[in-house]
């Protein structure tokens, strides 16, 4: 319990005094409030009270977006797609897709032991000696208890108005996510032994392509269950076809399944925790997950990355390394091109993921038409086409959210920040207003070739998708929905960079202090969010977007011309 209490009062307290500093730092409030707030006990006590009410909210809230977001909204558009709306059907739909999102993927692959360690860790387990089995056990612990709250809260709010027949479906449900909790410690303090890094998050292609193939074959199996079991129903050949899962459509076969899941989920569950209690090795697992090399590895990027030759030095290989890199280039140019060679993978890999990710979807969905043209009739692949065609209209404002959740932006502004401008930005030179709009311009066009390769696969891949579904004859709207594409991912790729040139948000410890940057971010994503709720044909739609992406992205220009040289300096 006094470990439970030390996390409390350490997390509290970091919050509280970030809290202070942005309240004394925002500019309309600068002067007006006194730096006593460090050590009043009374204003700490009332702040500590809305942050505890704060952090309970927000996880809840998260929880509710990630249930409406996750498994509602997709389950709901295949339903559609499959022409059946039935209440029970979706949401023994929603029950089957959390299942596996949060009970056999989340679980498995969010260690709440086994974890990058942060600033808070290593103060608990090197600054304040608490002993590391207490402290791991104790945290997972409170976590899991919490969490579970938080579900069953998020559960009662939306499951009772959707779902309100499926309550004892989602309690099973429940107990498996607390069963799966220790069972997924278990399996990542394994991993970890096994190969004496974190999982899934150190560099090691064994570990991170198997968290891959597992992620990929979960998603697979939780969104495309349903469809699979309509296309074996359907040869049945009724037209009004009902689908029918055997873990909750088939009376007490499906409560025996259940019941002998949750006993299997509990065995093992207890097996887990007896493991849990008997490893031997939390000081070990301490030392790999909150080092102090690891927890200031972020302030050491940023402190080295001033000289050009020494991180190139560190970051190429010697043979790939010639005399001189780039020789038709020079200035501001050179550095950037030096820059970006050096952090290709940095770079990078976020756009590559995006692409795999996108090539996967499109290839699974590709597979199915054409499967489904030899095993439908052509009536009902019609059919099927039409429904599509209709979810591809309603999906088109969803494509927002979609493209700004897919967006790299804010990651490559980081990497930018940490790997160069924290150093550069000490120097007078690299202050100027002609190096900032120099460098402004140079990472713009830069961050637009990164995204060719995306834009590209995912153009291509609906267009595909859509000419096997034999929609030529809406070729009009096919273009505006690749128009869109295209314009969503120029536009938060812009949208970002110009944030970050007119607020810089970063510090050299790594944290995000800027009051205006949080709020345009705050903003982006309702605006994204709101897009859900439209319904307006492609083409209007792609009108109306190209107009406010055009006209936003030209004032962030200007923006950045007219404010980047007073306002882009460390924080």
């Amino acid at each position: 319990m006094n470990n439970i209490i030390c996390q409390f009062q350490l997390i509290i307290a970091q919050k509280i005094n970030k809290l202070i500093y942005t309240v004394l730092n925002f500019r309309p409030l600068k002067g007006l409030i006194s730096e006593e707030w460090y050590v009043r006990s009374d204003i700490k006590k009332a702040l500590g009270i809305l942050c505890m009410i704060w952090n309970v909210l927000k996880d809840i809230i998260w929880k509710a977006f990630y249930f409406i977001l996750v498994i509602i909204v997709p389950n709901s558009l295949l339903a559609g797609g499959l022409g059946f709306e039935d209440n029970k059907a979706l949401g023994n739909m929603f029950a089957w897709t959390f299942l596996i999102c949060s009970c056999f993927m989340g679980t498995f692959t969010h260690s709440r032991i086994v974890t990058d360690g942060n600033e808070e860790d290593y103060l608990l387990l090197n600054l304040m000696r608490i002993d590391a089995k207490q402290y791991y056990l104790t945290r997972s612990l409170f976590q899991s208890a919490s969490q579970t709250v938080y579900w069953a809260v998020a559960f009662l709010l939306i499951v009772g108005r959707i779902c309100p027949g499926h309550t004892g479906v989602f309690l099973w449900v429940l107990l498996c996510y607390i069963c799966c909790r220790p069972i997924g410690e278990a399996v990542s303090l394994k991993l970890c032994e096994y190969y004496d890094k974190i999982p899934y998050q150190d560099k090691s292609p064994k570990v991170q392509g198997g968290y891959y193939m597992y992620n990929f074959a979960m998603v697979l199996l939780a969104y495309l269950c349903y469809p699979v079991l309509y296309l074996l129903q359907s040869r049945l050949g009724d037209k009004h076809i009902q689908v029918f899962h055997p873990l909750f459509d088939v009376g007490r076969f499906s409560l025996g399944l259940q019941a002998v899941l949750l006993l299997i989920l509990l065995v093992a569950a207890v097996v887990s925790v007896r493991y849990l209690r008997a490893y031997p090795k939390y000081l070990q697992v301490a030392r790999i997950c909150c080092g102090f090399a690891r927890v200031t590895e972020k302030q050491k990027q940023a402190e080295g990355a001033g000289s050009i030759e020494t991180k190139l030095e560190n970051s190429l290989d010697e043979d790939e390394v010639p005399e001189r890199l780039f020789p038709n280039k020079n200035g501001y140019d050179y550095l950037h091109a030096i820059f970006f060679e050096r952090h290709k993978k940095l770079l990078r890999r976020p756009s590559q993921i995006k692409r795999w990710l996108a090539e996967g979807i499109f290839a699974v969905a590709a597979l199915a038409v054409i499967v489904s043209r030899f095993v439908l009739s052509g009536a009902q692949f019609q059919s099927m086409s039409d429904s599509a065609w209709k979810a591809v209209n309603l999906l088109l404002p969803i494509l927002v959210f979609v493209m700004y959740s897919f967006s790299s932006g804010e990651k490559l502004t980081q990497a930018m920040f940490f790997h160069c401008d924290a150093s550069l930005l000490k120097y007078g030179y690299y202050r100027t207003p002609e190096a900032i709009i120099s460098s402004f311009r140079i990472r713009l066009k830069y961050m637009l070739q990164t995204e060719v390769a995306f834009i590209l696969t995912f153009c291509v891949g609906v267009f595909v998708n859509l000419m096997l579904l034999g929609r030529f004859r809406n070729m009009l709207q096919i273009v505006a929905i690749l128009g869109c594409i295209v314009i969503l991912s120029v536009f938060f790729s812009v949208l970002f960079l110009c944030m970050y040139y007119i607020f810089q948000p970063f510090t050299e410890a790594g944290n995000t202090t800027s009051v205006g940057y949080k709020a345009c971010n705050i903003g982006v994503y309702v605006a994204a969010y709101s897009c859900l709720q439209l319904h307006t044909p492609p083409t209007y739609f792609a009108v109306l977007l190209l107009s406010v992406t055009v006209v936003t992205m030209v004032v962030g220009i200007l923006f950045v011309w007219k404010l980047a040289p007073k306002t882009f300096r460390l924080r």
